[in-house]
């Protein structure tokens, strides 16, 4: 393994920026490119990330970075991470910024509306968007109440029979997330649910959130409805709005290994392994040798699909990497070890 005689500080940005340290321009980073300087063992560092992109716009951002006998002090900001890696590197990474609340004027706007009998009355529901999402209720023609909904860009109104009961749900939508309300006959909310997929089934309520895995494995928690309420089952894991895809390449395969190990996927990570190795360790063995990490990804510098980095963040709020070798034959893993 490379040991940088002094700290190497790397530096990254989710979005093409503008790099700049103590005043002095290095250059330009993107996403897929980084910047990398030698550091003193001691010292404090200003880094700033200015944004180049034409929208949306974003906000610059700049965090010091201080050097103690070689080792890096934590940084602050959770628009900043820091990891360290195998050899006397730093990985500076800058998330996106905040971006500018540029927003038109929000005119009030229908979105949608519902009509049922309720008892032997009319009742009439109008969701609309003024200053956030509110539903009107009207009885026979006649406004009853309004209801705040709470933020969201756009929703629907659905009506939901289960066990002989007519409940109303309330689905919104902001930022790629979805949230339900579920109503009873007094617009009193029975269930309250955010996801990234909720879908109305008969006689549940399925919310589908992701793992995070680079295969896009999904957690699937399932509300049924008995005795006058909702109440969950075990949550299960799979693939529900998605079908599962096997790893493009090298660098995927071990990715996606690494995280069915970790997530116990114990037959996923099997398939992946060649017979011999499958039969020299067992998948817990695998899993104490890799031990605990919440992400993995390859080193920079690395275009064989060989080396992984497993990443742990520490208390302190850096994050460590562990460096792992991966062997191949016939295209499945034949062989682990410590880089």
């Amino acid at each position: 393994m490379y040991q940088s005689p002094v700290p190497l500080i790397v530096i990254r940005s989710a979005a093409p920026s503008l790099i700049e340290v103590n005043g002095q321009i290095l250059g330009e980073c993107r996403s897929d490119s980084h910047i990398a300087m030698p550091a003193g063992d001691n010292g404090d560092y200003f880094i700033s990330a200015i944004p180049l992109s034409f929208g949306p716009w974003r906000y610059p951002i700049t965090r010091k970075l201080s050097l103690c006998d070689g080792e890096a002090l934590p940084t602050q900001g959770p628009d900043v991470s820091l990891c360290r890696w195998p050899g006397g590197v730093y990985e500076m990474y800058f998330g996106p910024s905040a971006d500018f609340p540029v927003q038109p004027a929000d005119f009030p706007r229908e979105l949608d509306q519902l009509g049922y009998m309720q008892g032997r009355s009319r009742r009439n529901l109008t969701l609309f968007r003024e200053n956030g999402l509110k539903l009107l209720i009207e009885e026979d023609g006649r406004s009853s109440s309004c209801i705040s909904i709470g933020p969201g860009e756009y929703g629907s109104l659905t009506l939901y029979g289960v066990a002989g009961r007519q409940l109303v749900a309330v689905s919104t939508f902001e930022g790629g997330r979805q949230r339900l309300l579920m109503l009873d006959d007094n617009m009193n909310s029975l269930l309250e649910l955010y996801g990234e997929s909720i879908l109305l089934e008969e006689g549940s309520v399925s919310l589908i959130e992701p793992l995070g895995t680079l295969l896009g494995h999904q957690r699937r928690t399932r509300y049924r409805y008995q005795g006058g309420g909702f109440s969950a089952d075990c949550p299960e894991t799979g693939f529900f709005t998605r079908e599962y895809k096997y790893p493009a390449d090298r660098q995927k395969l071990v990715i996606a290994f690494c995280e069915a190990v970790r997530e116990g996927f114990d037959g996923e990570a099997a398939s992946y392994m060649t017979g011999s190795l499958k039969m020299d360790f067992s998948i817990d063995e695998i899993r104490n040798f890799l031990g605990n990490f919440d992400c993995c990804r390859p080193p920079l510098s690395d275009r064989s699909g060989r080396l992984i980095g497993l990443i742990e963040t520490g208390s302190d709020g850096v994050a460590c990497a562990r460096l792992y070798e991966f062997a191949f034959e016939d295209e499945l893993i034949a062989d682990i070890s410590e880089a």
